[in-house]
């Protein structure tokens, strides 16, 4: 069997694990909520939500709500924070819990978050949902923050943004911080080959979706989201980092959001001059194009910054090598107090 086969046999799989139910009618209506992608909050009742800014978010708390609020933003745009939750784990006798009121949150249109169409799905929109995020939480003083990738570039936004709000941050692998960053690396930060696994298991999937709702468009993501960024060397063979779901319309349209005529316009750099508290990129060892060198250079917007290289492993470092990333940001939360 060839690897496109093979790969499109599996997503078959998955879609008859999701279809198929132990009632009598035996397959159930893909479009149902539930049946083809994990339920949002607006059809799950239970999953821990709060409103604000005309939306409902996948929201968990985690400590003492008397302790400084770190905020962990996941990457994407588009995915959630379940592959975050091991930084919340013990190490060598510490938790981020011990020091922090940690809140952690799907954000708009991601993970288990509500949907939305595109106007909703704006930089506009995010910039006031993690204003407003801070002044729940943390309405007298300002608030840490710990980003994975779109998370670390969404952390610098907030800190472009309203410098004063924020007392320290973590960047785990921020994506392109400017529009210059971006096009400089666009054409690598997604493989693009007409010929690989992923894209082919996409298209083989157009043949029994089409992209008018949610769940499918979801769906339609997830087969690609593992293997479309070769580069940066996430380990997909053991244990690989999970998530509960990918949000397909914020993924494309806060993009989109950014750009203007097919060129990148958008910067979260322009005004960090006014932000003098040190900064902390982590890279991956493994990781290409915007592993060391890249964020070497990201860094350099901030008037304070330093580098830390976790070894061995790529940019699901995060999930991977836990113990060494909360080593990293334990390390810098102290040397700020």
């Amino acid at each position: 069997m060839s690897k496109i086969n093979k790969y499109a046999a599996m997503a078959l799989v998955m879609l008859a694990v999701n279809m198929m139910t132990a009632c009598d009618d035996g397959i159930l209506d893909p479009a149902e909520a539930g049946n083809l992608v994990p339920k949002t909050v607006m059809e799950d009742a239970a999953l821990p939500a709060i409103e604000m800014n005309g939306s409902r978010f996948h929201l968990e708390t985690f400590g003492d709500a008397a302790n400084p609020v770190l905020i962990i933003l996941h990457g994407g745009p588009g995915s959630d924070y379940r592959g975050l939750m091991r930084l919340l784990d013990r190490y060598d006798g510490y938790s981020l819990t011990d020091s922090f009121y940690v809140v952690m949150w799907d954000q708009r249109g991601a993970g288990l978050s509500q949907r939305h169409d595109k106007d909703a799905l704006t930089l506009d929109n995010y910039r006031e949902d993690i204003r407003l995020l801070a002044e729940r939480f943390s309405p007298d003083r300002p608030v840490y923050l710990l980003g994975h990738s779109w998370g670390g570039m969404y952390a610098t936004l907030m800190i472009n943004s309203f410098p004063q709000r924020v007392a320290g941050a973590v960047l785990f692998e921020p994506g392109p911080l400017n529009a210059d960053f971006y096009e400089e690396v666009r054409d690598d930060i997604i493989d693009l080959d007409f010929f690989s696994e992923w894209l082919n298991d996409w298209a083989w999937s157009q043949q029994f979706f089409t992209p008018d709702e949610h769940a499918r468009m979801d769906f339609e993501r997830t087969l690609g989201a593992r293997s479309a960024q070769p580069h940066f060397h996430r380990r997909m063979d053991v244990d690989p980092m999970p998530y509960w779901r990918q949000g397909a319309a914020v993924s494309t349209y806060l993009v989109e959001d950014g750009i203007e005529d097919g060129k990148a316009v958008y910067d979260f750099t322009s005004n960090l001059s006014a932000f003098n508290t040190k900064v902390r990129f982590v890279a991956g060892s493994l990781t290409e194009v915007i592993g060391k060198e890249f964020q070497q250079r990201q860094m350099q917007k901030f008037p304070a910054s330093d580098l830390r290289i976790i070894d061995g492993y790529g940019h699901d470092m995060v999930w991977h090598a836990a113990a060494q990333s909360v080593a990293i940001a334990r390390d810098y939360f102290e040397s700020l107090r």
